[in-house]
């Protein structure tokens, strides 16, 4: 699982936006296309990366006008990863430098995808489904409603 390709993983296909384009067209993207980022693209180079942790620090709830551009507030030259890398890089990655989103981007910049903490743990669970679906409930963890049906 762990040296399986990142290719072969059903990656979030790439949503992008040129430099220079507003907050407000950004948020706009995020919201019409349900995804937890977005690259920044300055002509054929990337540029930067944007995430919802991003908008919620950066942007939500401060004196920021939805007219300014993206390039303010996103991670400038994001760490990539080629879709010849495995898994466990993207694990390994992940985790050292508390990710949630990463760019699987071709050698010449253009976006194969997006691989997100949420490939992951799907991958775990398809994997091990036998033992992801039977974990007992931790002893501090109190449910509202009874499960299963």
């Amino acid at each position: 699982m762990l040296t399986d390709k990142i290719s072969t993983l059903k990656l979030t296909p790439p949503v992008t936006v040129e430099s220079g384009t507003t907050v407000g067209k950004l948020v706009e993207h995020i919201r019409r296309r349900n995804v937890g980022c977005v690259l920044i693209y300055q002509g054929n180079k990337l540029a930067g990366i944007i995430t919802e942790r991003d908008i919620l620090l950066k942007v939500v709830a401060r004196p920021v006008s939805y007219d300014e551009p993206v390039d303010k507030f996103m991670t400038k030259n994001p760490v990539v990863l080629a879709p010849n890398k495995t898994v466990g890089d993207a694990v390994n990655l992940m985790n050292e430098r508390n990710f949630r989103h990463i760019p699987v981007v071709h050698d010449d910049d253009r976006a194969h995808g997006i691989v997100s903490i949420k490939d992951v743990i799907t991958l775990v669970a398809e994997f091990f489904p036998q033992q992801v679906l039977n974990l007992p409930p931790r002893a501090h963890q109190k449910l509202e409603t009874p499960e299963g049906g």
